[in-house]
């Protein structure tokens, strides 16, 4: 499609859909020309919505555009091409608007668009279509999409469905021209997307004719779901191939890449590189020695009060025992003996037992809920009620992840699978295998804390009603940021206070700032996958499968692990700011509310747009 065909029309009411009547923004302008030039902002916004509506249907529909869902974006030169001009044309006329004509929250809103057309102008100009097969192995997220999202009636879902499909063979085709020796790590990756797409096909049939009776529909289903399965079989033979040959491609970006991704996608913008890298080192040393405290109680022999003994006749008789006087305390030396993953797994074993669960999903909901409860009683959180959406994680994303959040597509207010948790299949050894790992308590209460209440689940439905750019472009930064406060915020308020919860707490700090600095070895190219590879299993003890995972992680989403500790650095040093000016006024849950109305904006401006809201309710309170 042309770009000039778009029909600003269209836009109009994209638009108009996504912002109900009550979200809209509160005025905030001194005069006419503000105004005019917030207007002129917001129709920017909307011309690059319809971009994406146009270009890139699968990305329209994670913002919230339905009328996208039927069709798949097109991997050809003339398709990303046309995309580039249309998006350098958006910020083109994004840049002319004079940031001074614009109220305070557009300014923010400006820059938020500002980064985001400047990272999909970048992806764009990688030509991703002659080098990435993963660009090709999104096409398979993009059909769960409408597998797990309600985005519309279900016999229209389900036409969708169907559409995209269909529409997998003509991808099969496209890959298969387009891909000119790309780097063989990324095809491995694109290769195993498509070897889990292929076994869990059975889950597109069963979305596809929940219901029907009428023969011929059920073959017809059943031929669009044989066709796509072979259009993946072939996706999967085509990335095996480019995966076994040589290829002087690099799936690291280089630095310069990589540090123009944290600034676009991350809004962090790294002015000393050589200190930076110095800092997440000194992160890693920090969550090291703290992992080391955390694991003291579980290396300590256990006191005993009671003593067996056994008489002549073989009779046992339990007698208790006089406490023996503790020792004096040594004092505790200053070169304590850092201890890594390998002792954490030690000590971890015999934690990790969990009782099976006929609903695991219900009792999911109701410990959010009592989550809930706990920290608003605990004045942590604003008193809001939360209705929370639990669903069975697809078999697809089962194989490779225990649970999944998937944030509200655009205006989508009906949250049903947004979190999405494996539950335990299979045999009976299986099944408590399944359930020992992810439904021990301490791992089951940090996947609350980080992911359901306080965590990405309860900010997303706290942030509906923020402006159309703050929800679709949010800076993603402060998004991943959220989860890493909301543990630490969990912990403070006694949620997370146990030992064996202390030390899995303490261990997924350490797991998360070994994944920060490979992820900036890597992308740099200050380490090699066999070099961060070494630095995880033989410096940090983490076993081979864990270790490859943080490598797959770090290649797929460069620079989003770092973001998180972004992201949580400046929520902790804007409330640190907020705290030491208002000393015993400081109202936490008041101030995370404040939070959730500012949404989730670049982290170098939280500060100062949180100190003008608390102005702004000074003066009326006045």
């Amino acid at each position: 499609m042309n770009y000039k065909s778009v029909t600003w029309g269209l836009v109009c009411a994209g638009l108009c859909w996504a912002v109900p009547s009550y979200a809209q923004v509160s005025f905030d302008f001194d005069s006419i020309d503000t105004l005019l030039t917030d207007n002129m902002l917001d129709e920017a916004a909307g011309k690059y919505s319809s971009v994406m509506l146009s270009f890139q249907p699968e990305q329209a529909t994670r913002l919230g555009f339905t009328s996208a869902n039927e069709k798949l974006t097109l991997r050809t030169p003339q398709q990303s091409a046309q995309m580039l001009a249309a998006l350098r044309a958006v910020r083109q006329s994004v840049e002319q608007l004079d940031a001074k004509q614009l109220s305070p929250a557009k300014q923010i809103d400006r820059d938020l668009l500002l980064n985001a057309l400047d990272d999909s102008i970048w992806q764009e100009e990688q030509n991703r279509f002659r080098t990435d097969p993963l660009y090709y192995a999104q096409a398979l997220d993009a059909v769960y999409d409408l597998v797990v999202k309600p985005l519309s009636p279900a016999l229209r879902q389900r036409r969708d469905l169907a559409a995209r499909l269909t529409a997998l063979p003509a991808l099969a085709e496209q890959a298969k021209t387009n891909l000119l020796s790309p780097a063989p790590y990324l095809a491995q990756l694109a290769m195993e997307k498509a070897y889990y797409a292929y076994l869990s096909a059975d889950e597109w049939e069963a979305a596809l004719h929940p219901d029907l009776t009428d023969q011929d529909s059920v073959k017809q289903v059943q031929r669009t779901v044989y066709n796509a399965k072979q259009a993946v079989k072939d996706m999967f033979d085509l990335f095996k191939m480019l995966s076994q040959q040589e290829s002087s491609q690099d799936f690291r970006l280089g630095q310069t890449d990589y540090l123009r991704v944290l600034q676009n996608r991350y809004q962090h913008k790294v002015q000393n590189p050589a200190k930076w890298m110095r800092e997440l080192s000194a992160a890693v040393t920090t969550a090291q020695k703290n992992l080391t405290l955390a694991l003291e109680p579980f290396l300590q022999p256990a006191e005993t009060d009671e003593m067996t003994i056994v008489g002549e006749d073989n009779s046992a008789e339990t007698k208790p025992v006089a406490p023996v006087k503790p020792a004096k305390k040594k004092k505790k030396s200053k070169n304590i003996q850092p201890l890594n993953a390998q002792d954490f797994y030690a000590a971890a074993k015999p934690l990790l037992t969990a009782e099976p669960d006929e609903n695991p999903l219900q009792t999911l909901a109701n410990d959010a809920q009592e989550a809930l409860s706990f920290l608003i009683q605990q004045k942590a959180l604003p008193n809001r009620g939360m209705n929370f959406a639990i669903a069975a994680l697809p078999q697809y994303y089962a194989y490779t992840q225990a649970y999944l959040f998937v944030p509200p597509f655009g205006n989508q207010l009906d949250p049903k699978a947004d979190f999405l948790l494996r539950v335990p299949s299979g045999n009976q050894t299986t099944q408590q295998e399944l359930f020992n790992q992810d439904f021990n308590t301490p791992t089951r209460k940090l996947m609350i804390a980080q992911e359901l209440v306080p965590g990405r689940y309860y900010q997303a439905q706290n942030m509906l009603q923020n402006s159309t750019v703050r929800r679709l472009y949010p800076a993603q930064s402060l998004q991943n940021g959220w989860s890493l406060y909301a543990k630490q915020l969990a912990k403070e308020q006694g949620y997370i206070s146990l030992d064996d919860e202390l030390l899995f707490f303490a261990w997924d700090e350490y797991l998360r700032a070994l994944t920060a600095f490979v992820d900036a070895k890597l992308h740099t190219r200050q380490y090699s996958y066999a070099d961060a590879l070494a630095f995880l299993t033989q410096t940090h003890g983490v076993n081979e499968t864990q270790a490859e995972n943080i490598l797959k992680q770090v290649t797929l989403t460069p620079g989003k692990a770092v973001s998180y500790q972004i992201g949580s650095n400046a929520i902790t040093k804007a409330r640190k700011a907020l705290q030491s000016k208002q000393g015993k006024k400081f109202n936490e849950a008041d101030f995370h509310a404040k939070l959730f109305q500012i949404g989730n904006i670049p982290p170098d401006r939280l500060e100062k747009e949180l100190l003008r809201l608390y102005k702004q309710e000074s003066k009326r309170n006045k």
